[in-house]
C-alpha cells in the first residue's frame, strides 16, 4: 500500500550513472487508451534490449512467421522498396567524441542501415544518450517524490502527479535502469507501462556478428 510522499534524498543524477554496469533484458509495453466514443484500443510489444557500456542494442520480438510473410509480399512488390525500420534490430552508440551513431541492422535482408543526424526524423529517433542507455533519463526522478512502497532490494518507486495525470518509476540503483514504468490519466482512460525483466547476458554482443551484412545508408530507400 502506498505510504507518505518524502522528500527526494537519493545521488544527484551524475552519481547515480556514473556505472551503469552491462546488462541484458526483456522489455515488455502495454498501451491503453479509451476514445470518446467508448471504443478501448490495447496494444502490446516486447523487444530484447543489451546495454554494454557505450552501446545499447533493442530489437523488436516479432513471431518469425509474420516477419517472413511481411518481407516477401513487401519484396514482392514492383518499384522502390522503402526501409520498415520497425523490423530491424536498432543498434544505438556514442563515440569517442561524444557523438550518438544510429544503425540498424537488418537479419532478413542482411544489411545494416546507418542513419545520419539530419534523417533521425525518419526513424523517430531521438538522440538523447541517457534516455537510450537508461531507458529514461535519470535526471527526471530529482523533480519526482520518492514513496514509501515496497521495492525488490536495490530499487525504490518515484511519482510525480498533477490534476489529471500520474507517473510512477521503479528505479533500480543497482542496474541502472527502469524496472516498471507506469503512467497515465487519473480517470482511466489511458494508460501506459513498462516493465523490465533482467536477462542472462550473452557471451558475444550482436553487432559482432555483423561483418556479413551489407553497408547502406537510408537514404538508399528514398523515392
Amino acid at each position: 500500500m502506498m505510504g507518505l510522499l518524502l522528500p527526494l534524498t537519493t545521488l544527484s543524477a551524475e552519481a547515480r550513472t556514473a556505472d551503469a554496469p552491462d546488462l541484458a533484458a526483456r522489455i515488455q509495453y502495454q498501451d491503453r487508451t479509451t476514445s470518446a466514443d467508448g471504443v478501448i484500443r490495447e496494444s502490446s510489444w516486447q523487444e530484447r534490449w543489451q546495454r554494454r557500456g557505450s552501446q545499447v542494442w533493442s530489437e523488436r520480438l516479432i513471431p518469425i512467421t509474420v516477419a517472413r510473410a511481411y518481407h516477401q509480399q513487401h519484396d514482392g512488390q514492383p518499384g522502390h522498396k522503402h526501409f520498415t525500420h520497425q523490423m530491424a534490430a536498432r543498434w544505438v552508440s556514442l563515440d569517442e567524441g561524444g557523438t550518438v551513431q544510429l544503425h540498424y541492422a537488418d537479419s532478413y535482408h542482411k544489411q545494416l542501415v546507418s542513419v545520419p543526424p539530419e534523417e533521425y526524423g525518419q526513424v523517430a529517433f531521438t538522440p538523447n544518450w541517457a534516455k537510450v542507455r537508461f531507458l529514461i533519463d535519470p535526471e527526471l526522478l530529482a523533480t519526482m517524490d520518492l514513496l514509501e512502497k515496497d521495492a525488490p532490494a536495490g530499487a525504490r518507486w518515484y511519482e510525480h502527479k498533477t490534476a489529471h495525470e500520474r507517473t510512477r518509476i521503479l528505479w533500480s540503483e543497482q542496474l541502472q535502469v527502469p524496472l516498471q514504468v507506469e503512467s497515465g490519466s487519473l480517470d482511466g482512460y489511458r494508460s501506459y507501462k513498462m516493465t523490465l525483466t533482467p536477462a542472462k547476458l550473452s557471451p558475444r554482443a550482436p553487432w559482432l556478428a555483423l561483418a556479413d551484412y551489407q553497408p547502406r545508408d537510408i537514404r538508399d530507400f528514398f523515392d
